[in-house]
């Protein structure tokens, strides 16, 4: 760039920053014109030197902030029996890549905003195109709240479950990516998904699909795409997942939405879910391609329990002017019958989550969004400092940096909004008490008037050897046939130590009926090794999954069993280092006096003992005394002889 440009710019910023300092900002038009005089000042000689002009030479207005593909909501249902649904729901993009591009040119960078750093490189490394990850703990009351949030596709079974889309050239490979995977996502979350190995690990065939919507890229046509799945049913959910999970915002935690996750809230609850959906999305006309997430964390908690524990952190009982009794019956200082929890609630989000939101998180396109989910006798507000605000379908956008929080109030808490139903209930068991053989029985309950179809998924251990002939139907309608619930089956069968068994079916559970399909098993016996340290707690198996396919979509999941194997006596290893111990000690005393001992024959023992007894040593003492005196007695006699 010449002089003459350099000096224009220069006089273009003094004037700018004199109007600064006499308060006078100029408009928007304004500000564009000053941007657009210094554009073209360096842009008049030409397009090379303008080339060389760095982005940071042309001034931004300071009024419209850097805003990126972030968005943050929390949306608040009252439950039955005073339980409160809260869902976290965060959703962000990354920037733009091209798939061809060679990532090892020096001159490549990648470039992050919003997305998580972390998880670009995991994607890319394992060539995983879409992938999901659950932590779940709890039981979810479908029988009092209805359906499970978002139709149940973003919560999972009690522990973890992953399944992921990989690329590859073969199985072998893809399977490589897919431990390589595990490993990565097991550090960043702090979690042992370390532990799944191709013994938990199942492909798919009509379960976990991608939905229709999502157009899965493919970057090299010599590949193929596997859809894999694994869980962890035993893996416990603490506050060590959920930092993580708090990290991978471009907030921390620190402001918006997000500045509501504490571990120590969120997990004292009857239900809690941590969720992450990450898919690659390309555009077909420019070759381009980008990273969508959804991170998503929902929890449900009995307000009355949360607010008695804030008020007293140590449990003490109530005092008695504190008791209301039933009047009805008798009741004195010593007696009282409690009656139903009041009706009437009053609580503050910042009560049951320890805190209020430390504003808006400023950084996406949207505000941050709170939306309350109540019927007309709820009142919902809005304090934003000393102020309360309300609206009419009780949404509010958080704009400013100032503290919020949600007020509720009503006089009718068992009033609150209806749930849709569930379309279909799904339970399992073990049957049998033997530690040889055993069964297991699913149970479907269809509450609805029309016929509900489902694949129904189950991956059960090796060491559960299923007899598939034994499969039998129950049901209360005698013209129920096997054949006409059961349209289909795929069926891989296990290895020892290698893969599990995996089970889909395809059923159809007619209107207003309850049915259960049973089979047995045998119980397989495991090596030493393979025990784990506490054996007698039993093994975990994970839940079976229902994806109902009609007449919506809706996914249901069992709970999780616990299954007991013949367990050995692991007090033996004591008992055999005893008796090994005790056997080495007898063969080397023996073998030790054999050879430093001489064996004497008892005459000879005899006249060893009798020469070195006490009686015979003091003898041989005096012999040499009188020895001794005797020779002093000849010396004298000798002496005066030579005389």
């Amino acid at each position: 760039m010449k002089l003459h440009s350099w000096i224009s710019v220069l006089l273009l910023v003094y004037k700018v920053t004199a109007e600064l300092e006499a308060d006078v900002f100029p408009v928007d038009n304004e500000v564009d014109s000053i941007q657009q005089e210094v554009i073209q000042e360096t842009r008049k000689n030409g397009t090379d030197e303008s080339s060389s002009v760095p982005p940071s030479s042309e001034l931004l207005s300071l009024e419209d902030p850097v805003q990126y593909n972030f968005q943050e909501n929390l949306n608040l249902t009252p439950l039955p029996n005073n339980f409160l649904l809260a869902s976290f729901q965060f959703y962000m993009q990354s920037e733009t890549f091209g798939v061809n591009r060679n990532e090892h040119e020096s001159n490549v960078y990648s470039h992050h905003t919003v997305f998580p750093k972390p998880v670009g490189p995991i994607m890319s490394q394992t060539n995983t195109r879409q992938l999901h990850l659950r932590f779940t703990h709890g039981l979810w009351d479908s029988q009092e709240w209805g359906q499970l949030p978002h139709s149940g596709l973003k919560s999972g079974g009690n522990g973890v479950e992953l399944w992921a889309v990989i690329e590859g050239p073969s199985k072998e490979k893809a399977m490589q990516s897919w431990i390589t995977l595990a490993n990565s996502l097991s550090g960043l979350f702090c979690a042992s998904i370390n532990f799944i190995d191709s013994s938990k690990t199942t492909f798919p065939v009509s379960s976990f699909l991608p939905t229709e919507d999502d157009a899965i890229p493919l970057f090299n046509e010599n590949s193929s795409l596997y859809l894999i799945r694994a869980a962890l049913a035993n893996e416990p959910i603490c506050t060590e997942n959920l930092t993580p999970f708090v990290k991978l915002l471009p907030t921390r935690g620190k402001s918006g939405i997000s500045s509501l996750l504490d571990g120590h809230k969120i997990f004292d609850s009857n239900w809690h879910s941590l969720s992450i959906d990450v898919n690659t999305i390309c555009e077909d006309n420019t070759g381009e391609c980008h990273y969508s997430m959804e991170e998503f964390v929902e929890t449900v908690v009995n307000v009355p329990n949360s607010l008695a524990r804030a008020d007293r952190p140590i449990p003490k009982p109530l005092g008695g002017d504190e008791l209301r009794c039933d009047t009805n019956k008798p009741h004195d200082a010593f007696q009282c019958f409690p009656l139903p929890g009041s009706r009437e609630v009053d609580f503050n989000i910042s009560k049951l989550f320890g805190k209020k939101i430390c504003g808006s998180s400023l950084l996406g396109k949207t505000s941050s969004k709170i939306c309350a989910h109540v019927p007309s006798n709820w009142n919902v507000m809005v304090q934003v400092g000393d102020l309360l605000f309300t609206t009419d379908d009780n949404c509010f956008n958080v704009n400013s940096n100032e503290p919020h929080d949600v007020h509720f109030e009503t006089s009718d808490s068992g009033n609150v909004l209806i749930s849709k139903e569930t379309p279909l209930h799904v339970s399992r068991a073990l049957t049998g008490y033997g530690q040889d053989r055993g069964g297991l029985r699913s149970v479907f309950r269809n509450p609805s008037n029309q016929p509900v179809e489902l694949v129904y998924f189950e991956s059960l251990p090796w060491f559960m050897r299923v007899y598939l002939s034994s499969l039998a139907l129950e049901s209360d309608d005698s013209d129920l046939t096997l054949d006409s619930v059961v349209k289909s089956t795929f069926y891989s069968p296990a290895r020892d130590r290698e893969r599990p068994t995996h089970l889909e079916r395809k059923l159809v559970i007619p209107p207003n009926s309850t049915l259960a399909l049973s089979f047995q098993f045998d119980k397989s016996l495991l090596k030493y090794a393979e025990y784990p340290p506490d054996a007698n707690h039993g093994f975990e198996i994970e839940a079976a999954v229902a994806t109902i396919t009609s007449p919506e979509r809706y996914e249901a999941r069992s709970s999780s069993l616990l299954l007991y194997l013949s367990t050995p006596d692991f007090s033996m290893p004591y008992n055999v280092i005893i008796l090994t111990s005790t056997v080495m000690g007898l063969a080397f005393g023996t073998l030790f006096n054999l050879i430093s001992k001489q064996l004497l024959t008892l005459e000879e023992a005899d006249r060893i003992l009798a020469s070195t007894s006490p009686k015979a040593k003091l003898l041989r003492l005096k012999g040499k005394i009188i020895g001794l005196l005797k020779r002093n007695n000849t010396k004298p006699a000798k002496i005066a002889k030579s005389e």
